[in-house]
């Protein structure tokens, strides 16, 4: 009997760290939880560490485009590294880069000095596709959504909501080298989860016969349901991100908000996104992706109306609040990816999705800073007229998963079917 309790401890003991979602993805939630606080200690000081080292803004924007151009470049070689070997080792790889982009800022006196370690902190971007596809291999389809919600979502929605006043109070005491310091000790924590993980076996392509199609992008790209993913992937980096891009600027210059009210405004936001994140995963009517990146992209749209009709300060926070919906919406463009790609091609489905949300992470500051100089209300015109359609368009996609056609089935005899049915599918 005692050895059964003993058991039965270790099982429940096992469950709370876990969260419930298996030994391995819940190891994946324990490191994104240290990367995403890594991360967010350092985030709302970015700019004004690069700024501290002597850059002008022109040399600022080229620090912070330069490494989102080098994120996006490699994205469809990520993708392809993943499909030609098993995720684990990349992710080893990419989680040790930027224990040593942070350490060159922590070391930087020149500004230029930023750029050299912010594009070794961007090169862990080719981690994304191996976590994404380890993600699909070890958990059950009908279990995606929830285990992308908690590793992409909720553990940096954790470290967004509480780490960004740490590294503010350590910016005002020490100095900025003791937020990267911080930062660099949390990404080499992160480092112990991966190397616990469990390797997953590894998809050959040698032993397909001569009658075989090998599977590539092209392949990839001749499924409907692929190109759709693949093109939300594009949309919703930069529709929306076109209006929220310079809203901490149009809430300082035109609705007359200090810098302090705005970080609070951020953090409510981030708490907010985190428990919708929550509702999202749990929930099961919400589970299905398209429907939840409608509901969401919904939300801030509505948001938008706000921000353009009212400057009373419980209008901007309702508004803050729902325009945190977005949060969640990249978890659930992953599980869609994963439903709709067979294993041996999610490795490039995912590089390809990155390399379109690279492409919106670069267009829409760009863009956003345009229409900001000729009218600041015009990127949030932009963002209304754009994201409620295409808010619109997801419940569409939704409505027609079934008729979506996977990827031919050529490709070493694998289903054709990968968008399920509305009784057992996530899309």
């Amino acid at each position: 009997m005692r050895d059964d309790a003993t058991s039965g401890d270790g099982r429940r003991s096992r469950l709370r760290a876990d969260l419930g979602l298996g030994r391995d993805t819940g190891l994946l939630f324990w490191a994104h939880l240290l990367q995403g606080g890594a991360f967010a200690v350092q985030a709302t000081l970015w700019t004004l560490f690069i700024r501290s080292l002597g850059a002008s803004p022109q040399q600022i924007g080229a620090v912070v485009g330069g490494a989102a151009v080098a994120r996006t470049i490699l994205a469809i070689p990520a993708g392809v590294l993943v499909d030609r070997l098993t995720p684990k080792p990349v992710m080893l790889v990419a989680s040790a880069l930027p224990v040593i982009g942070t350490l060159m800022l922590v070391a930087a006196s020149e500004w230029w000095h930023a750029l050299a370690g912010a594009l070794v902190l961007e090169m862990s971007g080719i981690a994304i596709p191996a976590v994404s596809v380890y993600i699909a291999a070890t958990t059950p389809s009908h279990r995606r959504t929830h285990a992308y919600t908690y590793i992409f979502t909720i553990a940096t929605q954790i470290g967004l909501t509480i780490m960004p006043v740490v590294g503010g109070l350590l910016a005002d005491s020490l100095g900025f080298r003791a937020v990267y310091t911080v930062s660099a000790a949390l990404f080499a924590a992160s480092i112990g989860f991966f190397v616990m993980l469990r390797g997953t076996p590894r998809v050959s392509q040698d032993e397909d016969g001569d009658d075989v199609i090998r599977p590539g992008y092209i392949h990839l790209l001749r499924s409907p349901a692929v190109g759709v993913v693949v093109g939300f992937h594009l949309l919703v980096p930069l529709l929306p991100f076109v209006a929220i891009a310079l809203l901490p600027n149009f809430l300082n210059e035109v609705r007359d908000l200090s810098y302090s009210t705005i970080g609070l405004l951020g953090s409510v936001g981030s708490a907010v996104g985190l428990g919708l994140s929550l509702l999202v995963s749990h929930w099961k009517r919400l589970s299905r992706p398209f429907v939840s990146i409608g509901l969401c992209l919904g939300l801030v749209s509505l948001s938008f109306v706000l921000f353009l009709s009212s400057g009373a300060f419980a209008a901007i926070i309702i508004a803050y609040m729902l325009r945190s919906s977005v949060g969640p919406v990249w978890s659930l463009m992953a599980a869609a990816v994963a439903d709709v790609t067979p294993e041996r091609l999610r490795g490039r489905a995912f590089g390809l999705c990155e390399l379109g949300a690279g492409v919106g992470d670069i267009g829409a500051p760009f863009l956003s800073g345009t229409l900001y100089a000729r009218d600041p209300y015009l990127p949030l015109w932009f963002g209304l007229l754009t994201t409620a359609p295409l808010a619109v368009s997801s419940l569409v996609v939704n409505r027609l998963r079934s008729r979506l056609v996977a990827i031919p089935s050529v490709i070493s005899g694998e289903s054709a079917v990968v968008v399920e049915s509305s009784e057992s599918g996530n899309m």
